[in-house]
């Protein structure tokens, strides 16, 4: 044909053409490749090399040699295993074309998880999670085997590693399956390695004695208190109080001596660490740069920090943080892009400070316990918390001797607070409010104690409490102030005092006269200059209030008002100016709409669903695995607001019925602190406040058995016993949760009972002198003796009434 060049002209250049297409029909598998390839039994990396490897060493060959050690044999024995030096080290896999896996076995330290990824492209972008290999340090120490089936996945890339751990990771064996092997794991070929080396711990510690035990202990000393004071209840009742009254009192002040020792759990601290590392790092960084850090760029700059470390970039970019301004769980990613946002807030100096310092704590947790540090909910000291906070942290850099001493500060809080305890209300008092204060469960120890300045407030809530039983009102209420200025929450301890000022000031009334009438004023005087003056009806009224009210309420009120007077604006200094009390509020609200599992109070109780329990809605899959949990619970509160603030009435009726016939000062603060459940919802370790709550045992022996009580069903809750009935059958319906988020919920219900329990005792039952240090009775004075001491005004039986 004319034009056409002849077929032999032509295979040259097919035969180019071929060539250049031969290598991507090899490299590029066809699209019913995979589905066309059989899925065996077989080992799809046995003795394959690692396309690429990251922080590893040894001998990579072993990984995939089809052998494994002696199980249980020794981690770094080098004949057999493989390192990875650091947490973000890993070995990849080419699997020649794309395969369907559904099976891995590991052997690897028994201590540490490893993770493992799949990608059907070679970019870092492709790889996801495929599972996570846990630690099976229970099964003993030492190179351990695990078998892990997985859903078919399409991969051709497999990645193993970024560990998890004691910062020593090895494999020793590492196997991919597209169909599992029968049996499971398979029967191989095992090289014998030298047995793990099991450090044992010293003989003179505590073997047996550890934060379960701890826990238990504490329980079974709250019933032994809790039996001893109704015992002596019933003897009183029976007309034989001095009954054994010396052993008695014996047992209730060893009861206080072991109580105070058992909160530091015997010297054991956290088994055996003293300093709790997590909650100091927040506390000690937030305060110490707040200026740079405010409240919600805490986790952001640590990451960055963080990855401008050797060998630790790509650990920051698989780790999940929480977004302190929204409290959800998210990536790093946005983070990383761009650091300016972090790092433009501090100078340079400031910078290197602070990447000092998080090395600090860094190098303190493990990889694991540092990265779930990153998922708290921040730093949340007060303005006012920063004026100590703030300068006790920028008194040096980070480093062990620094912390060490700045975490004594607390302990000597505990000492305080006991010492004025026993100035104020007596050894008998001090006693049951340490066991109390020891035996609860929700604030042991675990939470913050060994920490950095997280029991001031307590202190000042407690020694409020104690000046003003000792007629300091106004230096009482200047420490209950600030204490509500340290952790706000104390603020509901004023509901007592203020109840009775509205009380005096609407007037008592007479017999005839119904509670709901106010008393009359008394006329304003007539022809007086005083009368002729600007605002003279209003300062009328004014005084006319003021003259009804008990005026030792009044200087609680004051004492309150010039701890905010003072200490307010001296908090400007240390916290931003205004900026940082906008940034406070936001922050406070964010948490307030913010359920966690370990939260407490009335609040939690209604809104308290099975359906909506933690076993029911919580999902380890999803970016922010409790965030479905945490919707559930705030759309459920708006629903039931109306029934709340039901409960919220009673609780305030009970309250006033409960303190009209117990008018001391000190009696309606430590009631008043009965509404701090009531009105706010709280974290489980400020339950400490029911040391102060527990004095109203110096007025009735009752308050403090129920209060022992109560802590004794926290550590029985705790244990539910009942998880060792059978899983099925007719027991299976009396298995208590163990899901913390119903555990404190029950545990809210015993407390809101055994404050209405105690305000009924007040309420409904005759008042009754201190029976607990009330001195030796004096023998009757003669009728004329009698009628000497009588005070023609009555003032001094009046205040003695109150």
């Amino acid at each position: 044909m004319p034009g056409c060049k002849p077929l032999t002209a032509r295979l040259p250049l097919l035969a180019g053409a071929f060539t250049l297409l031969l290598p991507l029909l090899l490299a590029r598998p066809a699209a019913g490749q995979m589905s066309s390839a059989e899925c065996g039994t077989d080992n799809l990396i046995a003795g394959r090399l690692p396309s690429a490897q990251q922080d590893a060493h040894g001998d990579v060959r072993l990984v995939t040699d089809g052998k494994v050690a002696t199980e249980g044999a020794q981690w770094d024995t080098t004949s057999v295993v493989e390192f990875l030096d650091t947490p973000a080290g890993s070995l990849t896999y080419d699997l020649g074309v794309v395969r369907s896996v559904s099976a891995f076995l590991l052997q690897a330290d028994a201590n540490d998880s490893y993770k493992v990824f799949g990608a059907t492209e070679n970019t870092p972008s492709s790889f996801k999670l495929l599972t996570e290999i846990d630690s099976v340090v229970a099964q003993g120490h030492g190179l351990r085997i695990r078998p892990v089936r997985i859903e078919p996945t399409a991969v051709r890339y497999i990645r193993i590693g970024e560990p998890l751990g004691d910062n020593s990771y090895s494999i020793s064996e590492f196997q991919v399956f597209c169909q599992a092997p029968n049996p499971f794991p398979p029967k191989l070929p095992v090289i014998a390695a030298p047995a793990a080396k099991v450090i044992e711990a010293p003989w003179y510690e505590f073997k047996w004695f550890a934060n379960d035990e701890s826990s238990r202990f504490e329980m079974g000393l709250a019933i032994v208190a809790c039996l001893l004071l109704f015992w002596g209840i019933r003897l009183e009742k029976q007309g034989r109080a001095q009954y054994l009254a010396k052993l008695r009192d014996w047992f209730l002040a060893g009861i206080g001596v072991v109580s105070f020792l058992c909160y530091f759990n015997f010297g054991q601290w956290h088994f055996p660490n003293r300093i709790h590392q997590w909650d100091t790092f927040h506390y000690y960084v937030g305060s110490k740069y707040f200026k740079e850090l405010s409240y919600d760029r805490l986790y952001e700059c640590v990451a960055v920090a963080d990855s401008e470390a050797p060998g630790l970039r790509r650990r920051v970019e698989l780790r999940k943080v929480m977004n302190l301004r929204t409290n959800m769980m998210e990536g790093t990613q946005h983070i990383l892009a761009h650091p300016e946002e972090c790092k433009s807030h501090f100078s340079t100096q400031r910078w290197a400070e602070f990447t000092r310092d998080v090395a600090h704590f860094r190098g303190k947790h493990d990889v694991k316990r540092w990265e779930e540090a990153q998922t708290d909910h921040g730093y949340n000291g007060s303005p006012v918390w920063n004026i100590l906070g703030t300068w006790l942290s920028n008194t040096g850099p980070a480093n062990d001797g620094q912390i060490d001493w700045l975490t004594w500060i607390d302990p000597m809080f505990i000492v305080g607070l006991t010492l004025m305890s026993w100035w104020a209300f007596g050894w008998r008092t001090t006693a049951v409010a340490l066991a109390v204060f020891a035996t609860n469960f929700p604030s042991r120890f675990y939470w913050t104690g060994g920490a950095f300045l997280r029991w001031d407030w307590l202190f000042y809530f407690v020694g409020g409490v104690c000046l003003i039983k000792k007629e300091r009102n106004v230096l009482g209420g200047f420490f209950l102030g600030y204490s509500t200025l340290l952790r706000i929450f104390p603020l509901f301890i004023f509901t007592g005092p203020l109840l009775m000022i509205a009380v005096q000031m609407w007037g008592k009334g007479s017999p005839d006269r119904p509670w709901w009438k106010p008393e009359p004023l008394p006329p304003p005087p007539d022809n007086d200059a005083e009368s002729r003056r600007p605002f003279a009806p209003i300062s009328h009224v004014v005084k006319a209030l003021i003259a009804r009210t008990d005026r030792r309420y009044l200087a609680i009120v004051l004492g309150a008002a010039l701890a905010a007077a003072t200490l307010m604006p001296l908090s400007l200094i240390t916290s931003n100016g205004v900026d940082g009390y906008k940034a406070f509020v936001f922050n406070t609200r964010k948490h307030k709409e913010t359920p966690l599992t370990n939260h407490m109070g009335l609040r939690t109780v209604v809104t308290y669903s099975p359906s909506e329990a933690g076993r029911s809605l919580q999902n380890g899959h999803d970016e922010d695995p409790w965030g479905v949990w945490k919707r559930a619970k705030v759309a459920t509160f708006k629903r039931r607001v109306p029934l709340y603030l039901l409960f919220v009435a009673g609780f305030v009726a009970m309250l006033f019925a409960a303190l009209r016939n117990n008018t001391d000062p000190w009696i309606t603060c430590a009631m008043g602190s009965m509404m701090i459940p009531v009105g706010i919802e709280l974290t489980c370790y400020y339950y400490s406040f029911l040391f102060a709550t527990t004095f109203l045992y110096s007025k009735r022996k009752e308050a403090g058995a129920i209060m022992l009580g109560v802590t004794a069903a926290t550590g029985f809750i705790d244990w539910a016993p009942t998880k060792y009935l059978p899983t099925t059958g007719p027991f299976a319906n009396f298995r208590m949760s163990q899901w913390l988020d119903e555990q404190y919920m029950m545990m809210s219900v015993v407390t809101l009972v055994g404050f209405v329990w105690i305000m009924y005792e007040f309420a409904m039952k005759p008042s009754l002198p201190d029976p607990v240090e009330a001195p030796v009775k004096a023998p009757p004075r003669s009728p004329s003796s009698a009628n000497r001491g009588k005070s023609s005004s009555g003032r001094g039986g009046n205040r003695r009434r109150r």
